[in-house]
């Protein structure tokens, strides 16, 4: 019998995945997707039980995808061995560490990147989202000793790696470049500064990694994806600059709506059910984050972009014991740098066609504006 999942391929949920996990939600909402070697968990009940029950859905795969891609991390791992990398990594991000630097720095910041945009126009991503979501991580970090472009481009390499899913050749290549170039800067510049922790260095290293790949790519595409989002919907723009709280309001709609991180990836202990389907023991599952914020049954219209909504929290940061690490900053990073943009040039526009791409990490290719 042929399955929904059977006729998904990597280049459809690359070129746009919401249409056909709208369609696994409807039909098949546990679903085996054969070219990525996956089984999808699509509704929101579904994703949160897969974060709730880790005697079912273990993060410590094997294989493991992240592990083979940045090293054995926290994100990789379960139980005390996974809360004791998070606890010694923690205090690094928390907003008593980093909320000055929000707060002061970051403002600064924006403020010398907008200086320099090109009068002719220029490209958020490059001119500015990645510089930002960038000099957030080396500043939490203390890694300073290389430049933020160096770091931009080797987090690309690493997320070349983990949205992987075809195993190709190439794009391991490159993963395995910037792993191996990042992980000596990274020995030479973070690991002395993060002697206090107790980790060993390959922990730092490998955990640093993972930050790399969440930390900067989620607010990257998070302060373009806003832009864009804010630029296109005119009345949402208003009601920000007329009520000041609705700029949080509105990145954590956009966090719902294009989430920027799309899946959580477990493998079944036993022979598990879910939604009237039979999981196989040792199975790779992907919990996925973008469907389950577009679930009709947690949502009202939620294809639609909504910054007045008020139903809960979105599942873009992940839930329960491996919510993300950097959540507070990477939130704080987008909805500052995103305001302090669309204040300082209330004529800023589109200067052409957005092309958003991705299904593991989800973004603009580029976002040129004029003002």
């Amino acid at each position: 019998m042929t399955t929904i999942g059977s006729t998904i391929t990597l280049a459809e949920l690359e070129h746009d995945p919401y249409p056909a996990l709208a369609r696994l939600r409807a039909d098949e909402p546990v679903a085996y997707v054969a070219e990525l070697g996956l089984w999808l968990i699509t509704r929101w009940d579904d994703v949160e039980y897969v974060h709730q029950r880790a005697d079912l859905f273990t993060s410590a795969t094997e294989p493991s995808w992240l592990n083979s891609v940045l090293g054995v991390n926290m994100l990789g791992s379960d139980g005390a061995e996974h809360r004791r990398l998070k606890d010694a990594l923690q205090p690094t991000f928390t907003p008593s560490a980093t909320g000055a630097w929000v707060t002061d720095r970051l403002p600064q910041i924006c403020d010398e990147l907008i200086d320099a945009f090109d009068p002719a126009g220029t490209d958020l991503m490059t001119s500015y989202a990645e510089p930002i979501a960038v000099r957030a991580l080396q500043d939490a970090l203390g890694w300073h000793d290389v430049s933020w472009q160096q770091i931009g481009e080797w987090t690309r390499g690493v997320c070349t790696g983990l949205a992987n899913f075809a195993n190709d050749p190439e794009p391991a290549r490159i993963a395995a470049m910037a792993n191996a170039e990042s992980g000596e800067s990274i020995r030479g510049g973070v690991v002395p500064r993060l002697a206090h922790t107790g980790l060993s260095p390959d922990e730092i290293v490998n955990n640093v990694r993972l930050c790399m790949s969440g930390g900067i790519n989620e607010p990257r595409d998070g302060i373009a994806l806003v832009t864009w989002a804010l630029l296109t919907h005119p009345e949402a723009l208003r009601a920000c600059r007329a009520d000041e709280g609705m700029w949080r309001s509105a990145c954590e709609e956009l966090f719902r709506w294009i989430s920027p991180v799309a899946t959580s990836t477990r493998q079944t202990t036993s022979d598990t059910e879910l939604a009237g389907t039979t999981i196989p023991s040792g199975a790779l599952v992907a919990a996925v984050l973008s469907s389950a914020n577009r679930d009709e049954r947690r949502w009202t219209d939620p294809d639609r972009f909504d910054i007045h909504r008020k139903e809960g929290p979105h599942l873009a940061f992940a839930a329960g014991a491996h919510v993300c690490l950097g959540a507070w900053l990477g939130r704080s990073t987008v909805r500052v740098a995103v305001q302090h943009l669309l204040d300082r040039l209330p004529g800023l526009d589109l200067a052409g066609k957005v092309d958003i791409r991705g299904f593991e990490f989800r973004g603009p290719l580029r976002l040129d504006v004029g003002w």
